[in-house]
């Protein structure tokens, strides 16, 4: 059951708060030669504020007395219908004041009158559009009750507010949760009209960043019929960038005439989709375009914050990719790194370790590829865009509970790129074990911070178009150099020792490993 205050506003507070009709405080203004007197407001102006006031602070005294609610108790039930008849006395008398059906709304909730919630609820957002808290908790209600009745209402407030962000992410999560039937239905009758079609552009780019895969589909069914609408191409581009496809959205970013794309969203949004896949010159020329100061001065705060954020952090990865290309070159060369193979839901990803750069660490990871540690464990959790994490320790896992030092500052640490193989660890130093993760995206916040001790070097499609709940069939390294794997540990004292001495368990190297060949020349996740 939702909190009794969740719609009473924090206006209808008395406690330790000014009066809601009290103005803000303003700056003393300069002096001028010849000041105005001061206006006084007449008194039955004066007389009307005060009465209303007087009544909220009664109003929400008599709230905070309900609290906690006890929707079970007879008494409490008795009284929370007193408020409400107070709360519907207050808004006869003050129309225009949203806080007496604030009240009732929240109430009713409580008391689970479906009637009174409904009416209450469009009365409310009837009188006060923008409050979409309150909106949010009428779907919220049904949710709980009726999924039906829930998608209703979150149609109803879309209609009502179409350019309301909150309401048509929870419409579309909704719509996710029934089937993707039931998604398409909802775009394929928007698009039908020209009056609604902009609304169905709207929607999918709020799609694309709840489920990118179902948005990047929708928006090529619907371009098929509007190829050139450059909204539609710019939501189905963010599609695939929220599901992991750069390359197909940087196919339709790059079929846009440049001179289109002045909006900094989409600029950065065609930025991205290079800077996904190691394309840091172009990715830095397009944000470079970006006139930021004009940009904090139109009014878009978050777009601003996030790119004087992101920028920084880009040239971080652009700075450092010629010394990483290089050093990729050298190991394919030399074709010494050891190789291992994983299986994810029967396909395969190639990973190249590396031994020179994170020694500790790929001795570990070997050491538990040996094990089958592994096998057959699905994935800790799959942030697309982010990363996919594998090998939780599980408590059948038959070794006791150890950790490794952390490698992130030794002076050969290798970026955190796409692809890239991570030992995974908590805010605490040297408490990683044998969970990893793989890199969707380029990751330079996490330089010196985590260790790289890997990359992938085919199948990164792969691990990018993983679901949660993919599981890791195997892992089998297949080639190794020729020495045993035998990680330094640190058990639950913090003392270090092999891992075999902690196991009992030597890691002997498997029979039948063959040295495959060296991975490609160039060094290039696929």
């Amino acid at each position: 059951m939702m909190p009794i205050l969740v719609l009473v506003t924090v206006s209808m507070a008395v406690a330790a708060s000014p009066p809601l009709g009290a103005p803000a405080p303003v700056p003393t203004p300069a002096p001028t030669p010849a000041p105005a007197p001061p206006h006084t407001p007449p008194p039955g102006e004066a007389s009307a504020d005060s009465a209303l006031e007087q009544a909220a602070a009664a109003l929400a005294t008599e709230i905070a007395a309900l609290s906690p609610p006890s929707p079970d108790d007879p008494a409490w039930r008795t009284r929370a219908q007193g408020a409400i008849d107070r709360g519907r006395a207050f808004t006869a008398r003050f129309p225009t004041d949203p806080r007496g059906l604030e009240v009732q709304a929240t109430l009713a909730i409580e008391l689970e009158d479906d009637e009174a919630v409904d009416a209450s609820m469009r009365a409310l957002l009837a009188l006060a559009p923008s409050k979409t808290a309150a909106g949010l908790a009428w779907a919220r209600y049904w949710q709980t009750r009726d999924t039906t009745r829930a998608r209703a209402v979150l149609e109803e407030l879309v209609a009502g507010r179409p350019d309301a962000l909150q309401y048509i992410q929870h419409l579309m999560t909704t719509l996710l949760a029934e089937g993707p039937g039931a998604v398409r239905t909802r775009f394929d009758t928007l698009a039908r009209s020209d009056e609604t079609f902009s609304q169905a552009v709207r929607e999918l780019d709020i799609l694309a960043r709840v489920h990118g895969p179902a948005a990047a589909a929708i928006g090529e069914s619907l371009r098929a019929s509007r190829p050139d609408d450059l909204e539609l191409l710019i939501a189905t581009a963010r599609g695939y960038r929220h599901a992991n496809q750069f390359a197909a959205a940087r196919r339709l970013m790059n079929s846009v005439p440049e001179a289109l794309l002045t909006d900094p969203a989409h600029v950065y949004l065609w930025s991205d989709v290079h800077y996904a896949d190691h394309e840091f010159d172009r990715a830095r020329e397009l944000l470079d375009s970006i006139d930021m100061d004009a940009l904090e001065a139109s009014g878009r705060p978050g777009l601003h914050r996030r790119l004087r954020f992101m920028i920084p952090l880009r040239q971080t990865a652009a700075d450092g990719w010629p010394a990483e290309s290089e050093r990729r070159a050298s190991d394919a060369s030399r074709g010494d790194n050891p190789l291992a193979t994983l299986i994810v839901e029967g396909r395969e990803v190639t990973v190249e370790l590396f031994e020179d750069d994170a020694p500790n660490t790929v001795a570990a990871f070997v050491a538990a590829a040996d094990r089958g540690h592994f096998d057959g464990h699905p994935a800790g959790l799959v942030h697309r865009g982010f990363r996919t994490i594998f090998g939780d320790r599980r408590e059948d896992d038959g070794m006791p509970p150890w950790t490794i030092p952390d490698e992130h500052e030794l002076p050969q640490a290798r970026p955190i790129l796409a692809g890239s193989l991570v030992a995974y660890r908590t805010s605490r130093l040297d408490s990683a074990d044998t969970t990893f993760f793989v890199m969707h995206f380029p990751g330079p916040h996490l330089n010196n911070k985590r260790t790289t001790f890997g990359r992938v070097l085919t199948g990164l499609d792969v691990i990018r178009e993983m679901e949660q709940g993919d599981v890791l069939d195997s892992v089998v390294v297949t080639r190794r150099r020729p020495h045993p794997y035998d990680p330094i540990v640190l058990d639950t004292a913090g003392n270090r020792l092999p891992l075999s001495e902690l196991t009992d368990r030597p890691a002997a190297a498997p029979d039948g490993v063959t040295e495959d060949p060296p991975p490609p020349a160039d060094g290039t996740p696929s």
